[in-house]
C-alpha cells in the first residue's frame, strides 16, 4: 500500500521589504553633455522639500495600482567628504514578492502620475540594498529654489475662490508674492567679463553655455506656448495685449516694456524690426556635431579639442590680431534663441567720425599733451575710424583727408544710404522654439556678422554696414547657468581697443553688480590696462563703500598653459594645483591692496573677493564621456572638485541669494499669521451685524471710501510737489556752489585743452582718448548733492507717508467706534484693533512705494539719475555748442559762458527722471491698496479680520496656514 502524501502545510503570507531610491537624473544637453545642473521645478528632491504632501498623496495612488506600499520616506545626506547631492530613500512593502517586474510596474506607474501632477518629468529609481548607496545628482540652484518657492505660494493662493470678503482680505497676500515674482525675474544680476583680447572670454563662456544649455526635449516644451508676433490676430495696440505679452518671445517682451506709447498699434511697431531666425542648413547641423566630437577626448586621452564655437564668435588662428568683441553683448536666459540688435543713431554716428577732424591735424602740441597709454589710444582711434568712415560714407580711405577739410561741423557728415536706412532702430531675432540646433545655428550666424568682419556673407550684403553701426547686442539662450537672475556682460578686450571699445567698458563697468577679472595665472602679472581700468572705474568706487553687494572675482585660467592640463589618471598633479591656490589668492590681494593704495584689506573687503582657478575644459571633457552620467560624476568628482566651475557658479547663486535675502524675509512676514487684539468677539459680532444690512452698509461705506480715496488723492498731490518744487528750493544754494567749483576747476585746465575733440559729445564728457575730462571739470563731484537730494526725499517721503497712515487709522477706527456706539456699546475704542489688522497690508504698500528690486526710491537711483542728468546738460549747454565750432579758442568761451547756467539747469534734468519714477513707485502702491473693483484693501483686510474674531473658537485654516510649509 502506497504511503499516503503528506498534507502540505499552509504558509502565511509573508511581507516582502524593499528600499527605493528616487533621485534627479542627469540631463544630456543639445550637445550629448552631461548637464551639471536641473530646474527647482524638475527636481523629485524640490517637490519632496516643497509639496511632501502631494508626493505621499501620488505614491499612496502608485501603492493602490501595483500594490506596494510606502512605509517611509526620508533625505538621506551623505556623511563622507564627498560632495554628493542629498538622496530621496522610500522603503517600500508588499504582500507578494517584489521582483524586477513589480519594480519596473512601479517606475512606470509613478512616473507616469509625477508627469500628469506635477513639473517633474524625468526621475530614477532604482534599489538600494545600504542607506549609503547614494549616487550624486545634478545641482538645484539656490535663487530658482527661492522663486519655485515663491510661486507655488502665488499658485496656491490663486486658486482660492474669491467667493466672500474673507478671502478678498488675503487677496494682497497674493498681489504681493506676484509683485515679489516679477521684480525678481526682471531684475536681473550683471556680472561683467574683464580681461584682454584672446584670454579666452568668449571660449570660457561657449564652453559653460554648451554644458548647460537645454536639450532639443526641454527646449520643445519650455517653448508649447510660445506665441511669436505674426501669431497675433486683429489689430490691438500694444496696452490692449494685455497678459499675451508674456507668451511672446522675451526679446519682445523686453521691447515692449521700454517702449512709452502704449498706444500704437502692435503691429505697426513690432513688424518692421522683427524677423524670424532662419535656419542655415543640415550641412552646418552636421558639421557642429562633428567638432563637438573631439571634447571627451582632453580629458580621456590628453588631446587638444577641436570645437567650433557654440554662440559667440571666438578668434581663430589664421586672424588671431582681430577683436571679436566689438560692442557690449548681454548674454541673458531665454526660452528659446533671440537676439536685440541696436544700431547707433545718425547723430551719434557723425559726432564720432567727426573726431578725425581734429585728429587728422596732429597737432605737435597734442603729441606734448598726450603721452602712453592716451597716446596709444588716440593713434588706434584715428586708425579706426578712418575705416568706419570709409564704411559708413561709402568713401575711398586715400581720400578722406581731403574730404573732411570740407567740414566746418559734425553734423556736414553724410552717411551712405544703407546705414540712414537702419540708423537709431533696433532688429529682433527669434527663433520658432521647436527645434534648439536649428535655432541656434541661425544665432550664431547673425552674431558671428555682427562681430567678424571676415565673415564671408558680410561681402554679400549690408552686414559690413550693420558691423560698423552696431551700439549694443543683446542675446537670449536656453541655458541653465543663465537660469535664476544671471546676465553676463562680454565686454571689448581692453588692450589694443579704439576710444570707442573703451567706452563701452566703461560704460559696462558703470552698470554692472559684479565682474569677473580673467587672467592666465594672477591678478600680479596681469596687463596694466585691464588693472587700471578695473581700479578707475566707477564699479569700484560702488565695491570700496559697499563690498558685500557687489562681488569681485579674480578667476585665473591657465588651460593654455601644457602644466595646467589635466587628463584623466593625473589626479595627484590636480591635486598640487589645488594646494597652490591659498598661496595664489594671497598674492591676489597683495597685489589689489597696492592697487587701491592700501596696507590690508579690512575683513569685509576681503571676504567680498573670490579667487580661483578655473579650468572650463576640463570640467567640460569629463561631462562629455559616453558612460552613463551618474557613474562619471562619482567616478570623476576629485577632478570635477577642482575646476572651480562649480565653486563659481555657488557662488553666484549664494550672492544673488544674499542681494534678496531683504525680499524673501518680506514674504515670510507677509505669510505669517498675527492675533490682534482690542475687541471682544461680541464687539466684533455686533459690526459685522450691522455691515450686513445692505442699506446701512453702502451708506456707511460710500462716506467711508469717499474720505479714503481723499487722503490718497492728498498724499499724491504732496509727494509730486515734493519732487516738483520743494525739492528745488532744498538744494539751489548746493546748486550756485557747485557752479561756482565748476567756474575754478575750468581756469584750472582750459590751458591744456589742446583740440576740439575732448568735447566729442557721444562720450558725454569722458572722452577716452584725452587727459582732461570734461565731467571731471564741471559737475565733478556729486556726492554731497546725492546725499542731500536723498536724506531730503527719504524725510519728506516718510512724513507724508506717516500722515496717510495715521489719517487711515483714524477713518477705520471712527468709523468702528460710530457702528460700535450705534450698536450699544459706548467707551469702546478699536483703535489697537485697527492699527493691528491693517499694520501688515498699509506697511507692505508703503515698502513698494520706495521700491524693493527694480527701481528702487534708494541714494544708488537719486545717484544714477543725477549721472544721466549731468549727462544731459553737459551734452545740451557744454560739449554740442563747443563741438560744433571751428575755433577752439571761441569754443572755450563758450564753454566758460555756459558753466552757470548748465550747473543750475541739473535739477530741471533730475526732476524729470524723479517724477517719472514716483509715477511708476505709485502705481505700485496703489496696487497695494485698493482692489480690482476698487475697494480698498485695507477695509477688507478690517472685515476679514472682525470675522476671525467673531468666530475665534471655530476659525478655519487661512491660506497662510496652507503654505506654511513654504515659508523661508
Amino acid at each position: 500500500m502506497a504511503t499516503p502524501s503528506r498534507r502540505p502545510k499552509i504558509q502565511e503570507k509573508s511581507t516582502q521589504q524593499v528600499w527605493l531610491r528616487l533621485c534627479d537624473p542627469f540631463i544630456r544637453t543639445d550637445g550629448n553633455l552631461i548637464c551639471p545642473i536641473i530646474k527647482a521645478e524638475s527636481s523629485i528632491r524640490v517637490l519632496y522639500t516643497l509639496q511632501e504632501k502631494d508626493l505621499k498623496s501620488i505614491l499612496h495612488e502608485v501603492f493602490r495600482e501595483t500594490g506596494m506600499k510606502t512605509q517611509e520616506m526620508k533625505l538621506y545626506k551623505s556623511p563622507s567628504d564627498i560632495d554628493l547631492q542629498d538622496n530621496l530613500l522610500i522603503r517600500c512593502v508588499s504582500p507578494d514578492v517584489i521582483n524586477e517586474e513589480k519594480l519596473n510596474h512601479f517606475r512606470e506607474r509613478l512616473r507616469f502620475h509625477l508627469s500628469n501632477n506635477t513639473t517633474v518629468r524625468n526621475i530614477s529609481v532604482d534599489r538600494v540594498h545600504s542607506s549609503e548607496d547614494l549616487i550624486p545628482q545634478p545641482m538645484v540652484s539656490e535663487p530658482d529654489f527661492q522663486i519655485h518657492k515663491l510661486e507655488l505660494c502665488y499658485k496656491t493662493l490663486s486658486k482660492t475662490q474669491p467667493d466672500s470678503e474673507e478671502t478678498d482680505g488675503k487677496s494682497f497676500i497674493r498681489d504681493s508674492i506676484k509683485k515679489v515674482l516679477d521684480e525678481f525675474k526682471e531684475k536681473r544680476t550683471k556680472i561683467a567679463i574683464l580681461s584682454q583680447n584672446g584670454k579666452g572670454k568668449s571660449f570660457f563662456l561657449n564652453l559653460l553655455f554648451l554644458l548647460t544649455i537645454d536639450n532639443e526635449k526641454e527646449y520643445w516644451n519650455n517653448n508649447r506656448k510660445l506665441k511669436l508676433p505674426k501669431d497675433i490676430t486683429g489689430d490691438p495696440t500694444i496696452e490692449q495685449l494685455g497678459e499675451t505679452i508674456n507668451q511672446l518671445p522675451d526679446v519682445v517682451k523686453d521691447f515692449l516694456k521700454t517702449y512709452e506709447n502704449t498706444q500704437e498699434k502692435f503691429k505697426a511697431v513690432l513688424g518692421p524690426i522683427c524677423y524670424e531666425l532662419k535656419y542655415a542648413g543640415p550641412p552646418a547641423a552636421d558639421q557642429s556635431k562633428r567638432l563637438f566630437s573631439s571634447l571627451p577626448h582632453y580629458f580621456k586621452y590628453g588631446a587638444r579639442i577641436e570645437a567650433e564655437p557654440y554662440i559667440l564668435p571666438e578668434k581663430d588662428l589664421q586672424n588671431s590680431y582681430e577683436s571679436t568683441t566689438k560692442c557690449i553683448i548681454h548674454l541673458r536666459y531665454g526660452t528659446c534663441y533671440q537676439i536685440k540688435v541696436d544700431y547707433f543713431s545718425s547723430e551719434d554716428l557723425k559726432q564720432q567720425l567727426y573726431e578725425l577732424v581734429s585728429l587728422s591735424k596732429n597737432d605737435t602740441a597734442n603729441e606734448d599733451v598726450e603721452i602712453g597709454l592716451n597716446k596709444k589710444i588716440r593713434d588706434k582711434a584715428y586708425e579706426c575710424l578712418l575705416n568706419r568712415f570709409a564704411i559708413l560714407t561709402n568713401c575711398n580711405i586715400a581720400d578722406i583727408k581731403k574730404v573732411l577739410q570740407k567740414y566746418k561741423k559734425y553734423s556736414d557728415i553724410v552717411l551712405c544710404r544703407e546705414v540712414e536706412q537702419f540708423a537709431g532702430r533696433s532688429e529682433l531675432y527669434f527663433g520658432s522654439g521647436k527645434n534648439s540646433s536649428e535655432d541656434r545655428l541661425a544665432l550664431k550666424a547673425i552674431l558671428k556678422g555682427l562681430t567678424s568682419p571676415q565673415n564671408s556673407d558680410s561681402k554679400k550684403s549690408n552686414w559690413k554696414y550693420k558691423l560698423t553701426a552696431v551700439k549694443e547686442i543683446v542675446v537670449y539662450i536656453p541655458s541653465k547657468f543663465l537660469y535664476g537672475g544671471k546676465e553676463i556682460l562680454e565686454m571689448p578686450g581692453t588692450d589694443d581697443s579704439d576710444a570707442l571699445a573703451l567706452d563701452f567698458i566703461n560704460k559696462a563697468l558703470n552698470m554692472v553688480d559684479g565682474v569677473f577679472v580673467l587672467n592666465e595665472f594672477s591678478l600680479k602679472i596681469a596687463e596694466t590696462e585691464v588693472k587700471d581700468i578695473l581700479v578707475n572705474s566707477d564699479f569700484m568706487k560702488k565695491w570700496k563703500k559697499y563690498p558685500g553687494r557687489y562681488p569681485l572675482m579674480f578667476l585665473a585660467y591657465p588651460e593654455k598653459n601644457a602644466n595646467f592640463q589635466f587628463k584623466k589618471g593625473e589626479r595627484e598633479k590636480i591635486e598640487i594645483m589645488e594646494n597652490t591656490e591659498m598661496e595664489k589668492r594671497s598674492t591676489d590681494l597683495k597685489e589689489f591692496c597696492k592697487l587701491i593704495e592700501m596696507r590690508s584689506l579690512p575683513r569685509n573687503m576681503e571676504s567680498a573677493i573670490f579667487t580661483s582657478y578655473i579650468l572650463p575644459v576640463l570640467h567640460t571633457s569629463i561631462h562629455a564621456q559616453k558612460e552613463a552620467p551618474h557613474e562619471v560624476i562619482h567616478e570623476h568628482n576629485a577632478f570635477l572638485k577642482k575646476t572651480g566651475i562649480n565653486k563659481l557658479i555657488s557662488h553666484l547663486d549664494a550672492f544673488i541669494c544674499s542681494s534678496r535675502k531683504t525680499d524673501f524675509m518680506r514674504v515670510q512676514d507677509t505669510l505669517t499669521t498675527k492675533e490682534t487684539n482690542g475687541l471682544l468677539a461680541e464687539h466684533a459680532r455686533a459690526l459685522i451685524q450691522l455691515h450686513k444690512i445692505r442699506e446701512a452698509k453702502a451708506i456707511r461705506e460710500s462716506t467711508v471710501f469717499r474720505q479714503y480715496d481723499q487722503y490718497l488723492y492728498n498724499l499724491k498731490n504732496n509727494l509730486e510737489l515734493v519732487y516738483s518744487r520743494k525739492l528745488d528750493g532744498q538744494i539751489a544754494h548746493t546748486l550756485a556752489k557747485m557752479a561756482q567749483e565748476s567756474l575754478g576747476m575750468w581756469d584750472l585746465h582750459e590751458g591744456s585743452i589742446t583740440t576740439l575733440g575732448v568735447f566729442n559729445p557721444y562720450f558725454s564728457g569722458n572722452h577716452p582718448t584725452y587727459k582732461v575730462k570734461i565731467s571731471r571739470i564741471i559737475l565733478r563731484n556729486i556726492e554731497d548733492l546725492k546725499r542731500e537730494i536723498f536724506a531730503f526725499l527719504e524725510m519728506k517721503i516718510t512724513e507724508l507717508l506717516k500722515v496717510f497712515k495715521k489719517n487711515v487709522t483714524d477713518l477705520f477706527t471712527q468709523e468702528l467706534n460710530s457702528v460700535l456706539e450705534i450698536r450699544g456699546y459706548k467707551s469702546i475704542d478699536s483703535r489697537i484693533f485697527v492699527t493691528q489688522s491693517i499694520q501688515d497690508v498699509i506697511s507692505n504698500a508703503q515698502q513698494w512705494y520706495v521700491g524693493r528690486q527694480m527701481k528702487p526710491i534708494t541714494e544708488y537711483t537719486v545717484e544714477k539719475y543725477l549721472k544721466q542728468s549731468k549727462k544731459v546738460i553737459l551734452k545740451k549747454h557744454i560739449l554740442i555748442p563747443a563741438y560744433t565750432q571751428t575755433d577752439l579758442n571761441y569754443a572755450k568761451q563758450l564753454v566758460r559762458e555756459n558753466i552757470y547756467n548748465a550747473v543750475m539747469d541739473l535739477m530741471k534734468e533730475m526732476k524729470k527722471h524723479l517724477l517719472k519714477l514716483h509715477r511708476t513707485r505709485w502705481d505700485s502702491f496703489c496696487s497695494h491698496l485698493n482692489s480690482k473693483n476698487n475697494i480698498p484693501k485695507l477695509w477688507q483686510v478690517l472685515l476679514s479680520e472682525l470675522k476671525k474674531s467673531c468666530n475665534s473658537a471655530n476659525t478655519q485654516p487661512s491660506p497662510q496656514d496652507d503654505l506654511s510649509k513654504y515659508r523661508y
